[in-house]
């Protein structure tokens, strides 16, 4: 199945036509009646044979010029010179044609018995009429021949850039498909067997949109008859998944194009672009960041509110974030043979699920299995409760007696011995766990761990300025306390560790403290917005982070102690959470990264093949040997996007030769409106720039600048400084869409990778000017 045909340009009322023969066979028969009839009288019998005879005579000259003709077109191919071979079929054609009219003239002399060939005026008449109307048709032959040379070569054009078309876009990975205005595909190229692992034939005979995933299915026919009501020459994108073949599921990115106006396409040009790895980088990014702002929320929860109230918020948006039916925190008692429930959260649907143990404790003894595997630091992940061993059937009765069906469970422990659990319960169907949401949600029972510490420790200094050492001592946080007097009263050793003091600091001031510490802190600032923060208000909460010169990172946490209702004292609590930061950056820098590496790749585009169609199907009409040049020039200019997709770095020579067949392209079409010139010493065609990087800043000068005869768009490409140079005429237009910026961006990013030195861009006097940094070989 080829994509690019030609219809016939061959009218329905040419000389082969039999009701154009006869009409004008009359036409020519009445008229020489006419001119017999004021020659001679004939009665009303005779007039009609006359005509008859006529009619039948012009028949038959027409028949031998077109027999001829045929016969010369058929025969005399071998004439490399088109006009010698009009000139004789033209020839044969004449003489036929006057053989022709010699012998009816004599059958019709016969016919009245008249010498042949005699003065006879009637004789001499139609002979003359004949004989011209022979010349006519000869004429007639020679205009045929002329315009099925012409249409001989323009379908040899098509064919040769039809030719030219197929072999580039069957090389292309993306897929590329012409559909019809229901969404059904006309053609598609090879490369969709390969990605979606349907054969053509099967794509072409499904029903529209067939392959389209069910779910997105609805929403692209909806857009696809917007862009189809939105008139001619639009350009509409889209995304949607593909179900392959096979049952996996792809993203593609999609183009449709108007060409139901081209004669070698008439359709829609569809053109998809795999972004299966993208998408999925994309989410996992927005996935990051949604984690990344999710556990900011739940660490500033416990810091702002009472311990109870932030572990309730904590459990809905965790419930509400991982999609499960309940979430619950239990807190082991202090002879250990009790699990306490904290709180319990669950969706609407998992409270229509009676519960056995909601907002209640469970005894040890009834999930011993349970509580010697968490006793271990393990996590329990079930997908369903089959995948429980023998030996914990006790527990999965237990479970399977509250309605769930799947199960993680992450132990909470303080300075290595456990204190509780929190679990994630489904009720409805099993739920598979990633690697990466139980990172995650490690990361959360830490933060509930330390504010589960914090909270005891506060409900112990509230209860006496004594404190209790003890479990402050088994914190895994440094606690300094002071009295009323803003004096340091007491002070455990993980503080000392945390911030390198020698000197304990019971006795000093917390002036004098902060004067220690200050200095080994990078983000001064921060540090002296908290202590404002306290000079304005006495009972202020407030929490800082602290980045130290050593690389550490720590949560400092202040708050006013009350005793029975009154101030007594106040609590620093300061927390090292460098490996969380660094967990966090170190995911989210991934996501980012990923996510960069794969919009670099598929940013440049090779949909302007496309858009040299309409060009060339006026070209190919009116300058066949332009029209060859043009497809050569934009073979090249294809061929490189193909050569150098995979390539971060290419020569300046080699940038430049792309660059010269694209401003080929645009020159046809904009014709002397478009001014180029280049100076760049031969000295650095060695030196190297990201490849499309002056195509890229070309397209951007002709997308936003006016062009005509005059006001010619000015380009000039050269060296200054070891940069690259291109810069343009400014002459914006005046109701232009606004700008993306993507174009420059995208070089911007590319250069952040491959270079210390950035692109710089900006406006000098009436120039645009882009200064590209060159890279050594």
């Amino acid at each position: 199945m080829s994509l690019f045909t030609l219809q016939s340009s061959r009218s329905k009322t040419t000389m082969y036509s039999w009701k154009l023969q006869i009409a004008v066979a009359v036409g020519f028969g009445f008229l020489i009646l006419v001119n017999q009839y004021f020659f001679a009288q004939f009665n009303a019998l005779e007039l009609f044979q006359n005509f008859l005879a006529n009619v039948i005579i012009v028949l038959l000259i027409w028949k031998s010029a077109v027999w001829v003709t045929q016969v010369g077109e058929r025969f005399f191919n071998w004439l490399e010179k088109p006009l010698k071979r009009v000139l004789l079929s033209a020839g044969l054609g004449s003489i036929c044609s006057f053989l022709v009219v010699m012998v009816s003239s004599y059958f019709f002399q016969l016919l009245y018995q008249s010498p042949f060939p005699g003065n006879n005026a009637i004789f001499i008449n139609t002979l003359i009429s004949f004989l011209l109307f022979s010349v006519l048709f000869t004429g007639f032959n020679i205009i045929h021949f002329l315009e099925a040379l012409r249409e001989k070569e323009v379908k040899d054009t098509v064919t040769r850039l039809g030719n030219y078309f197929e072999q580039l876009i069957e090389n292309v990975e993306d897929i590329v498909q012409v559909w019809d205005t229901d969404g059904r595909i006309k053609y598609s190229s090879p490369s969709a067997t390969t990605q979606m692992g349907y054969a053509i034939s099967e794509l072409t005979e499904f029903p529209p949109f067939y392959w389209i995933l069910e779910e997105d299915k609805a929403g692209v026919k909806s857009r696809f008859g917007s862009f189809l009501e939105g008139g001619a020459n639009q350009v509409h994108f889209d995304q949607f998944r593909v179900k392959t073949k096979a049952g996996s599921v792809k993203m593609f990115e999609v183009k449709i194009s108007d060409g139901r106006k081209i004669p070698m396409i008439e359709g829609l040009i569809v053109t998809y672009r795999d972004i299966t790895g993208r998408h999925e980088t994309e989410l996992l990014i927005r996935r990051q960041k949604e984690l990344y702002e999710l556990t900011s929320s739940i660490s500033g929860s416990f810091l702002r509110m009472d311990f109870q109230s932030a572990l309730e918020k904590m459990l809905e948006n965790m419930g509400k974030f991982s999609a499960v039916d309940r979430v619950y925190v239990y807190q082991l008692n202090r002879e250990k043979n009790y699990w306490n429930c904290l709180h319990e959260w669950r969706s609407e649907k998992g409270d229509q699920i009676p519960s056995i143990y909601y907002q209640k404790g469970i005894p040890i003894d009834a999930m011993e299995w349970t509580f010697g595997q968490l006793r271990a630091n393990k996590i329990l992940n079930f997908k369903t409760l089959d995948e429980m061993p023998p030996e914990a059937e006790q527990c999965r009765q237990a479970f399977e007696a509250d309605g769930t069906v799947g199960i993680l469970l992450l132990p909470l422990r303080i300075n290595g011995e456990l204190v509780g659990m929190i679990g994630y319960d489904a009720l409805f169907e099993p739920k598979n766990w990633s690697e990466d949401d139980i990172r995650f949600l490690k990361l959360c029972s830490e933060i509930l761990t330390s504010s589960l510490a914090r909270s005891e420790a506060e409900a112990s200094t509230r209860a006496s300025l004594s404190f209790n050492q003890a479990i402050i001592d088994s914190s895994a946080e440094g606690f300094l306390l002071a009295n009323l007097e803003n004096m340091v009263v007491y002070a455990n050793q993980i503080f000392l560790s945390l911030w390198d003091l020698e000197q304990n600091p019971v006795g000093l001031g917390v002036e004098e403290i902060s004067r220690l510490v200050q200095p080994k802190v990078t983000n001064k600032e921060e540090f002296e917005r908290g202590f404002g923060i306290l000079k304005e208000n006495r009972e202020a909460v407030f929490t800082m982070t602290l980045n130290l010169h050593n690389g550490k990172v720590l949560e400092v946490y202040s708050a006013p102690q009350i005793q029975d209702g009154k101030l007594v004292g106040r609590i620093w609590s300061n927390r090292d959470i460098t490996d969380r930061i660094l967990s966090q950056r170190e995911e989210l820098e991934k996501g980012m990264a990923l996510a960069q590496f794969e919009s670099l790749k598929n940013q440049v585009n090779p949909h302007f093949l496309f858009n040299s169609l309409n060009v060339l199907s006026s070209l190919v009409h009116v300058d066949a040997d332009l029209s060859e040049k043009f497809i050569d020039q934009l073979a090249k200019s294809y061929r490189y996007l193909l050569e150098q997709k995979d390539n971060t770095l290419v020569p300046l020579k080699v940038e430049l030769d792309f660059v010269n067949s694209f401003i080929f392209l645009l020159k046809i079409r904009f014709e002397d409106k478009i001014q180029l010139a280049v100076d760049i010493p031969e000295r650095f065609y060695s030196m190297q720039i990201a490849p499309l990087t002056m195509q890229l800043l070309i397209e951007n000068a002709v997308k936003h600048n006016r062009i005509s005869k005059d006001e010619p768009l000015k380009i000039f490409i050269g060296i200054e400084d070891h940069y690259l140079v291109v810069k343009n005429s400014l002459q914006v237009r005046i109701n232009q869409a606004p700008s993306t910026g993507l174009g420059l961006k995208n070089i911007r990013n590319r250069y952040l990778i491959l270079s210390a030195d950035t692109p710089k861009f900006g406006t000098e006097g009436d120039f645009f000017v882009a200064r590209i940094p060159l890279i050594g070989e």
